[in-house]
């Protein structure tokens, strides 16, 4: 979707933040079909370019007018306002804020740090930029930054952001979760600008931070789902003095390699816990013929006052390839996910002269407490016809409709036009199943845990 899409779909909706970040999540499954899975560097374009819509969805949840409002008056609360940071808000109101004063210039363009903290596991870091840049329509500019060198190890290591008017240039806020395992009490990590306001430069920094006092709580249970070969093993609880870690360990087969892990958090009173960031993938490692995960989600508050415990429900949604169906083959053809009660039938297949239509049915009919809203969506874009030579490609599909026959049932109808697709056979044209989209969004939910918290 196009940038300037997004800020008109933003501007006049309000955002369902939850269901949009399940979209984004989605976008991830169904991006990961573009690239090789051998090819890392580009692999990790396109996750950077999902990770540019989370941030930019993040900060678009302050209507534009409040940010403009709140940028004339640069104070330090205001930032984590502007880009809805609710724990930098609350180390804030704390006065556990540590100032900073670094800068770099480069082509014209001056980048200061301003303010960090280091809670837990959660970084966070404002800064300022001053000079002559491009703006964007709604008077904001982008920029591209990286951390840590761009090690391979870091997830989500180079990021797109976007910054706002202030009444002295520009500010901007970056929010990230400590990326390693071990947690020191005093560090720094480098920061790079690679572009600010269209403009390609670098503006380095190494920005010092010093851990909050925090509270460690060690944790050893576990739950298991047998049939995806998937085992989640909680580990500790970080208590932070405004945020929440929970760290874990995923124990998954080879296939299970793309695996996404989320939790659902329930405090002592059954009410869910929002988490601000999930399935943090801080360490990876391949033993005995398995996948082994370190990670990590965060809570952007402080618990340990609110409930004795939490009880974790962890999901997973299992990794599943494209499948691909001849227009020649005999029917029905069904799909079924390797790990995963999943499935989808081919039940006929009409070829035409102009249209080819093709008759189906998603999960037996069991539409696993989804509405049919979501699976109309998965037939119009997910079940589609595609050249062979062009299979493992993703773009905008042939002309077709999609037919409801049966919404008990989940069966559907979907008529391509190929009228005009020049040298059209039916031996060069498959049908193509995502059924990675199905297992992203129907993750398998694993026996929820109880951790105590005192």
């Amino acid at each position: 979707m196009e940038k300037k899409l997004l800020h008109e779909i933003y501007e006049k909706i309000e955002v369902p933040k939850d269901e949009v970040l399940d979209a984004i999540k989605t976008g991830k499954a169904r991006a990961s079909h573009n690239v090789s899975k051998n090819n890392k560097n580009a692999r990790k374009i396109i996750w950077s370019s999902v990770a540019a819509a989370t941030i930019f969805i993040s900060t678009s949840f302050i209507s534009p007018s409040l940010s403009h409002v709140m940028a004339n008056v640069p104070i330090i609360g205001n930032v984590y306002t502007t880009f809805n940071d609710a724990v930098g808000r609350s180390l804030h109101s704390q006065d556990l804020i540590t100032e900073l004063k670094q800068t770099s210039s480069y082509k014209g363009i001056d980048v200061a740090i301003t303010n960090a903290y280091y809670d837990g596991a959660v970084v966070g870091v404002t800064f300022s930029v001053k000079g002559n840049v491009r703006t964007e329509e709604n008077g904001s500019i982008q920029g591209i930054y990286e951390i840590f060198d761009g090690k391979g190890g870091i997830s989500d290591s180079k990021e797109l952001i976007y910054m706002e008017r202030s009444e002295n240039g520009y500010i901007g806020h970056i929010k990230l979760s400590y990326p390693k395992t071990e947690l020191p009490s005093e560090t720094s990590f480098p920061l790079e600008f690679k572009m600010i306001g269209g403009k390609e430069g670098s503006w380095r920094f190494n920005v010092p931070i010093k851990q909050l006092p925090y509270q460690t709580v060690s944790v050893d249970k576990g739950t298991n789902e047998k049939d995806a070969g998937v085992n989640i093993h909680f580990d500790s609880i970080i208590k932070g003095k405004a945020s929440t870690a929970i760290n874990y360990t995923a124990t998954l087969p080879i296939e299970g390699k793309h695996d996404q892990v989320r939790l659902e958090v329930y405090d002592d009173q059954g009410k869910k816990i929002n988490i601000s960031t999930d399935g943090i993938d801080l360490e990876t490692v391949e033993e005995n013929n398995r996948i082994i995960v370190k990670g990590r989600s965060i809570i952007p508050r402080s618990i340990k006052e609110e409930t004795s415990y939490i009880e974790v429900v962890p999901k997973v949604a299992l990794s599943e390839n494209d499948y691909f169906i001849r227009l020649d083959e005999a029917m029905p053809v069904e799909i079924n996910a390797k790990r995963q009660d999943l499935a989808v039938e081919i039940k006929n297949i009409a070829v035409q002269d102009k249209s080819i239509t093709f008759e189906f049915q998603i999960n037996n009919g069991n539409n696993m407490d989804k509405d049919i809203s979501f699976y109309e969506n998965f037939a119009s874009n997910d079940v589609s016809l595609v050249k062979e030579s062009e299979k493992d490609i993703y773009k905008e599909p042939i002309k077709h409709s999609v037919k409801v026959t049966n919404k008990k049932d989940l069966k559907f109808k979907s008529t391509f036009d190929i009228s005009e697709i020049n040298g059209f056979s039916k031996d060069n044209y498959v049908i193509r199943v995502n059924m990675g989209l199905l297992s992203t969004n129907i993750p398998v939910e694993l026996e929820k845990v109880r951790i105590n918290l005192n």
